[in-house]
């Protein structure tokens, strides 16, 4: 029930996502069997560990608002641990059943901002129920791989998920995100060539470079202007030179969440939220330090998924969690949109089904025990002697 109502508050303002995923992570933290088998799973404690350290970072170098986003990250870091724990087969098809379902809210009310902002800016890009057009547009990556996913899976009910992509091209058009654009079409043709559907495969290509051609051809389909681009082009410039000198200043740990508004006044950057870089941004906030930590947890799901792949263990959740993993990657490229406690949890739903069947799996993860485990081996019977 919780995992449910986790999922539908992704689809509402994001202040009831922070709320919830609070509530749990308190939950977690204060139940000693739910907190038991939520950090069971490998390397968890250890990136938990970890993610102290960015509150008193922040503090160190008086970012309150990295203190505050370093509490939410912890967060949804132990919530993703509970989720994965509990998460099963049957609950996670219903949990992505209700994504599906949950999106055509969002893109009715996309189609409201539209139209009633039509007359007086017509370049107005819908946000729907979320922070920005951007993560509106990230969230529309993962809902229509989701969709795809069930066709897979429920072959059933395949007109309805078709008909979710449909109406979610839609939402992703009034966006006018080009990497959402981008990171949809490298995820929906990672989830074909690994189902084998080369011919579907070429038939996306061929759809998407006719579309380039005919928004060259007439560049006002395309809702935004091609000169928007430019001038995004050179904001992206502007902020990852910024960024970089920001690295070189604090290399080791960073400066905390949300380092880039603190610093671009100061080095002159263009001024922003963040630095448009995935890669950037962690280094900017944690430092090598913390990308080697994130990395090392990272490398470790990355292990599993193969694992996974290898065994022959849920693949069509491991198609699902891979072209997640691509349409991250690509955003990540030009935006932080990941980030976000909306788009976060929608990724962390897709996670979890790391943890459906991966038992006899995760012991090839964990590091060796210092102390052996000799009270499942060789219970301890009682000894009774004679006077």
């Amino acid at each position: 029930m919780l995992v449910l109502l986790l999922a539908a508050s992704v689809f509402v303002p994001f202040y009831f996502s922070v709320v919830v995923t609070c509530g749990i992570a308190i939950m977690t933290m204060i139940n000693c069997k739910v907190r038991t088998k939520a950090f069971s799973s490998p390397y968890s404690k250890f990136l938990l560990g970890f993610l102290i350290i960015p509150f008193f970072i922040s503090a160190i170098y008086n970012n309150y608002w990295g203190m505050v986003y370093a509490i939410v990250i912890l967060a949804a870091a132990t919530c993703a641990f509970y989720v994965r724990s509990v998460m099963n087969r049957s609950l996670f098809n219903k949990v992505m059943d209700l994504t599906c379902i949950a999106s055509l809210w969002c893109v009715a009310i996309a189609v409201y901002q539209k139209v009633t902002a039509y007359g007086l800016a017509p370049r107005y890009r819908p946000v729907s129920v979320f922070h920005n057009a951007n993560c509106y547009g990230m969230m529309i990556e993962f809902i229509i791989i989701i969709a795809i996913y069930r066709i897979f899976t429920n072959k059933q009910k395949k007109n309805f998920y078709l008909a979710v992509i449909e109406l979610n091209l839609i939402g992703l058009y009034l966006s006018a995100s080009c990497s959402a654009f981008i990171a949809t079409a490298c995820a929906v043709m990672t989830m074909l060539v690994l189902k084998n559907r080369y011919a579907l495969a070429v038939g996306l290509v061929c759809v998407a470079a006719a579309f380039v051609t005919v928004g060259a051809i007439f560049p006002s389909i395309f809702p935004r202007g091609l000169e928007a681009i430019d001038s995004t082009c050179g904001q992206r410039l502007s902020i990852w030179t910024t960024a970089l000198r920001g690295i070189t200043r604090h290399p080791f740990f960073g400066t905390g969440a949300l380092s880039y508004q603190m610093i671009c006044e100061q080095l002159g950057g263009y001024k922003t939220y963040h630095c448009h870089n995935l890669l950037l941004d962690t280094l900017l906030n944690f430092g090598f330090v913390g990308f080697g930590a994130i990395g090392i947890y990272c490398l470790a799901q990355l292990k599993l998924l193969l694992l996974r792949f290898k065994n022959n263990i849920g693949m069509n959740m491991n198609i699902l969690f891979t072209a997640a993993l691509v349409a991250t990657a690509v955003h990540g490229m030009t935006d932080v949109t990941i980030l976000w406690i909306q788009t976060g949890l929608l990724f962390i739903f897709m996670y979890s089904a790391m943890g459906i069947g991966s038992e006899c799996l995760e012991s090839q993860l964990r590091l060796p025990s210092l102390v052996p485990d000799y009270a499942e081996k060789a219970p301890v019977q009682p000894v009774y002697l004679k006077n």
